[in-house]
């Protein structure tokens, strides 16, 4: 197995690998890169539903979806996007996010595999969180660190997150879901989103991921955020997701 940093400051492929038949060793090697890059892109790979699930659970235990979310009834962990509605669900996240932010334990780490690919469409694009942090004016910081974010479910998060084991600062805001900043008016928050989703979109700062059937993506949540683009229902593209537990992440289970 090796690994090929990405030219984005964040990112790597994960190359000469089998996702069905790891070692120790490799997981080991696995978790250490996501902790180092926050997305890894493994491609060619051949995975049943149940080998995703048993993949997916090297990173940590499963969150699962209630009927009718997961549209393969034998497999909850499995959350499906599709390109066509009869085939799983469709627009989803077309604004800059991560996955479970809704969630009061958000969503650590997500992973796609692509069942089905597209001719034309359906791009996703990362996201460097802690680099955006960083890429602030200096004088910015100040004014957004201590922030609190509100979902429109009620759920808080700090927009300034630091990450739970390398400790470092990365914005964290799901565009599409936070409704709002304590202590802000409504005004000052449509501006925060408005800047902050400018600042997410910035010239050069997203990989934009082409997908080609049996791709694998990992992503580190609170390092990494990501958006969909459009598809045409005329294309046939399915993307399987599985989503780590909180609670039951990879790295939490070496800190205790």
């Amino acid at each position: 197995m090796k690994f090929r940093a990405m030219n984005m400051g964040f990112g790597a492929h994960v190359d000469e690998v089998d996702l069905t038949s790891l070692t120790q060793d490799d997981v080991d090697r696995l978790h250490t890169a996501l902790l180092e890059h926050g997305l890894l892109v493994i491609r060619n790979q051949k995975l049943s539903p149940a080998g995703q699930v048993r993949i997916s659970e090297v990173f940590g235990t499963l969150e699962t979806f209630p009927s009718g979310e997961g549209q393969l009834a034998e497999y909850p962990q499995i959350f499906r996007v599709a390109s066509h509605p009869a085939k799983g669900h469709t627009n989803v996240g077309r604004y800059w996010h991560s996955d479970g932010s809704f969630r009061a334990e958000a969503t650590p780490i997500s992973i796609w595999y692509l069942v089905a690919q597209p001719a034309t469409g359906g791009e996703t694009l990362f996201a460097d969180l802690r680099e955006a942090y960083r890429a602030l004016p200096d004088e910015r910081k100040p004014a957004i660190d201590g922030l609190i974010t509100l979902h429109r479910n009620g759920i808080r998060h700090p927009l300034v997150m630091r990450h739970p084991v390398t400790r470092e600062p990365s914005i964290y805001f799901n565009v599409g879901l936070t409704g709002g900043v304590v202590g802000y008016t409504p005004e000052q928050f449509m501006a925060l989103r408005t800047d902050l989703n400018d600042h997410l979109s910035r010239a050069g700062a997203a990989y934009v991921h082409y997908w080609r059937e049996g791709d694998v993506i990992i992503a580190d949540n609170f390092r990494v955020a990501h958006r969909a683009t459009p598809i045409s229902v005329d294309q046939h593209r399915i993307l399987d997701r599985t989503t780590i537990r909180a609670d039951g992440v990879y790295w939490g289970k070496a800190q205790k």
